[in-house]
């Protein structure tokens, strides 16, 4: 017996609940759900950029400025971000410092009317990641100049949630310039 599809919260602009269905119909239709995206920085400072597997049901083969993904029905965001940072890079989320930034509709790119509610964070720290080979095909740890240079290999979201949250980072004091 094969275990059961995840269930996602459909939501509206203001972030309410207005539905929970199953991924493939959230994925097949276009619903607007939540997501978390991390952007995860070594203690150099550097991005850690993901390359997606090709058996990825959303933009296969290509780079991810964030870590994260889609957070499922009843999920709390915050620990959303701490099992895709240990599902998808083995970081348990207690060994990096993990700050919340805030949210961010990011319309998707060709359905202006659908969109991802995106919960942006920022994890910071000394860290061995390990690839989860059914999702990462590889990791890089690129500089913010290297990054902007690969931008257009990047998923269109990633680089929303990467800018915005860098963007937010700066701004609250987390990071320098």
């Amino acid at each position: 017996m094969s275990a059961p599809e995840e269930l996602v919260d459909i939501v509206s602009r203001d972030d309410e609940v207005v539905a929970t269905v199953p991924r493939s119909v959230m994925r097949a239709e276009h619903l607007p759900h939540r997501a978390s995206y991390i952007v995860v920085l070594d203690g150099r400072g550097r991005v850690l950029v993901e390359v997606r597997t090709l058996s990825k049901d959303y933009a296969p083969g290509q780079f991810d400025a964030c870590v994260g993904g889609v957070v499922q029905a009843g999920e709390d965001p915050l620990v959303s971000a701490g099992r895709e940072l240990y599902e998808e890079i083995g970081v348990k989320p207690e060994t990096v410092h993990l700050q919340y930034l805030g949210k961010q509709v990011i319309p998707y790119q060709k359905r202006s009317e659908s969109f991802v509610m995106a919960y942006l964070f920022l994890a910071q720290g000394d860290f061995i990641s390990v690839r989860q080979k059914s999702e990462v095909s590889g990791i890089m740890l690129l500089s913010r100049e290297e990054l902007q240079r690969l931008k257009d290999s990047c998923t269109y979201d990633s680089m929303i949630a990467y800018n915005e949250a860098l963007h937010r980072a700066l701004e609250q004091g987390y990071l320098k310039q």
